[in-house]
């Protein structure tokens, strides 16, 4: 039997609040930057420019706030959505997408550095 969570009906799906993050915090993707929408204990979602039209997400992120120096390495995800933000122009290879993951299985070390992250850098609940 299909339970409620493991299917989509337009409902909200996620079991952790989600926060906006302030300005500025970043992953790295590799060799990628892309910079945090919002943050759960759960996953997060990033802004993510690419000039190619279809990049592989690597398993794992970093996370940097530069004004804290605050950084949490190799965090293991899983890309879970993917959606184009701005329109392709016929001048520009850029795209900006919004990438949506959730967090693999956390050291119990990464968990208490993300609750922090959590609760010092981030401005409200989205």
């Amino acid at each position: 039997m299909e339970s409620k969570a493991d299917t989509f009906d337009g409902a909200e799906r996620r079991r952790n609040r989600r926060f906006r993050v302030q300005d500025d915090a970043l992953v790295f993707l590799g060799k990628d930057t892309g910079t945090i929408l919002d943050i759960s204990k759960g996953g997060l979602s990033v802004h993510f420019a690419a000039f190619e039209q279809k990049k592989t997400v690597p398993s794992h992120l970093d996370i940097f706030f530069a004004h804290s120096r605050f950084y949490l390495p190799n965090l293991p995800i899983v890309l879970v959505g993917e959606v184009q933000t701005l329109t392709n122009s016929i001048f520009s290879s850029l795209r900006v997408k919004r990438l949506s993951m959730k967090f693999g299985p956390l050291s119990s070390e990464q968990q208490i550095r993300l609750d922090d992250f959590i609760l010092h850098h981030t401005v409200a609940e989205s």
